[in-house]
């Protein structure tokens, strides 16, 4: 097989920049703080609504809820029931919160975190067969938890379902403030790689899901569409096959992925640039129904969730093959189909953090995932919100990063996941309540700061100890402050109201090197309302 420059070809597959750019720190007035809902069904409303009003009341903005497709359309094809979730939306009206309905196209149950078994539709399976509906891993393990992309019907039905949706909620317009769409498995734009029903186990790569016919017969199309001649691509590939039929997915992940081996092939980008893509037309046709049905009605953003498969990234052998197994392969690709889709864009693991970035088997870095993912979506003028990959039980460290990264990076919001933790089971908040309300709440009120007597004339910054300053880490995070007519330095910058604060001045010079103030950290309360002063003397 002809192999390409292993080293330019893999830069063009995958390249995450560690950015020289320091971020800058600021909570945004359009800041807004969710809360996913239970997984399961609501059989105390009192006490449901009771748990929302105290959300509301600590900065909650929204209830974001998965309309569960198994439980809406469960008897027969367009037969609809939306009994439950009316009832639901009226308790969440009755709250004062606002509501984020996820149209969920995908099983509940199998999944990490999940609490409840809600298969799709079971009738479904009787408009084709598995071989054309379904995935089929690697090992031949069958995945029904969502329907493929390349199924001419998933698009058809996830539109009778859009369009349901959109007459029966019409009324609740003022209630509902975005809507998102499950787009694969878990709600997630992916492939079931990370499966542990097919013996998946943390922090293995997964498993491509290209072995059904319908997911060959797509992919041969694809390559005949680019190719137009086999002797084309038995040029392009260093192959003789005698007819398009021979064309084969991967027959050994493993091999596939090794660095230096199939991935950095001419085969090897066609085929991810394919398994990538059915995503992105599954996007495709999908936002385009949901516009359809949802923009008139509700004239709300639209948005869709990417997962962050943040292991194996630095793998020495299979560097990325747990993101390439998922179906991401090219992120600012992927990205541009959101923005062509005017799709908003939810990413998660805000809460990690890089420590096992270069430790085996792991090689985590989700950190370094979660900046490059927002550098490119702020870039391309994409709406980004924030999750949770796991719950932040007892975990302090956790939601101050969850601070850092979306008070750092661009994000418009942060869904916190699950409601489940933030009560005991007397409906009174947990330790996670009082630390989300703490740390993420998103009122926020301008403070000015002013420090005289700096021995500088250039490079006076801010840096403190919550994520919304930086974390003590002024290398990534500034705060820059700007000299006045005076002598004295200041800079107004948006902060939590009504939150302590410790902070310290540094400076920094064309170098980089930085010298910080002596003594004790200065300390501030934010006011409840208004706006904040501080002044001090270097």
């Amino acid at each position: 097989m002809n192999k390409l420059s292993v080293g330019v070809f893999t830069f063009m597959l995958y390249f995450v920049p560690l950015s020289n750019t320091p971020g800058i720190a600021e909570v945004q007035p359009d800041y807004k703080l969710y809360v996913m809902a239970p997984l399961g069904e609501i059989t105390d409303w009192e006490a449901f609504k009771a748990e929302l009003t105290q959300l509301k009341e600590n900065g909650v903005y929204a209830i974001t809820t998965d309309i569960w497709w198994g439980l809406v359309e469960s008897k027969k094809d367009n037969q609809f029931d939306w009994s439950y979730y009316k009832k639901y939306a009226e308790t969440v009206k009755a709250s004062g919160l606002k509501w984020v309905p996820i149209l969920s196209t995908h099983q509940c149950g199998g999944n990490v975190g999940d609490d409840c078994n809600y298969p799709i539709p079971s009738w479904l399976w009787n408009k084709d067969t598995a071989e054309n509906m379904a995935f089929k891993s690697e090992s031949g393990f069958w995945n029904k938890e969502v329907l493929a992309p390349w199924w001419e019907g998933t698009a058809d039905q996830y539109n009778e379902l859009y369009k349901s949706f959109s007459e029966n909620f019409a009324d609740k317009k003022g209630l509902i403030a975005k809507i998102y769409l499950s787009a694969g498995p878990a709600g997630e734009l992916r492939y079931p790689s990370y499966q542990n029903a097919d013996g998946w186990d943390y922090p293995e790569r997964g498993q491509l899901q290209v072995y059904t016919e319908g997911a060959k017969r797509d992919f041969r199309l694809a390559m005949r569409e680019k190719y137009s001649t086999i002797k084309k691509l038995n040029a392009a590939w260093g192959k003789t096959y005698k007819n398009w039929n021979e064309i084969q997915p991967p027959g050994n992940g493993d091999e596939f992925f090794t660095k230096g081996g199939a991935i950095d092939t001419r085969f090897g980008y066609d085929f991810m640039q394919w398994y990538q893509g059915a995503l992105e037309k599954h996007l495709a046709k999908i936002s385009k129904f949901a516009h359809k049905h949802f923009d008139e009605v509700f004239g709300v953003p639209i948005g869709a969730k990417i997962s962050g498969v943040h292991w194996k990234m630095n793998d020495p052998v299979m560097p990325h093959s747990a993101e390439y197994s998922a179906g991401y392969h090219n992120y600012s690709q992927l990205l541009n189909q959101f923005k062509k889709s005017n799709m908003a864009l939810t990413f998660t693991c805000l809460e990690m953090g890089d420590q096992d970035a270069h430790t085996a088997p792991s090689y985590s870095a989700p950190k370094t995932l979660v900046t490059h993912i927002a550098s490119l979506t702020n870039e391309k003028g994409i709406s980004l919100n924030g999750e949770n990959a796991l719950p932040l039980i007892n975990n302090e460290w956790g939601f101050d990063n969850v601070a850092e990264m979306v008070f750092n990076h661009g994000f418009e919001g942060f869904t916190l996941l699950r409601m489940s933790y933030l009560f005991d089971d007397e409906g009174n908040p947990t330790n996670e309540f009082r630390m989300m309300a703490d740390k993420l709440e998103g009122k926020s009120i301008p403070v000015t700061f002013t420090v005289e007597n700096v021995p500088a004339t250039q490079g006076v910054y801010l840096i403190g100890d919550r994520g919304e300053i930086g974390r003590w880490n002024p290398e990534d995070y500034e705060y820059k402050l700007t000299q006045n007519t005076d002598g004295t330095w200041s800079g107004t910058f948006r902060l939590a109201a009504d939150r302590f604060y410790e902070f310290k001045f540094v400076l920094k010079d064309e170098n980089g090197t930085i010298t910080w103030q002596d003594g004790e950290n200065n300390r501030y309360k934010t006011p409840l309302n208004g706006k904040g002063h501080y002044k001090t003397s270097w």
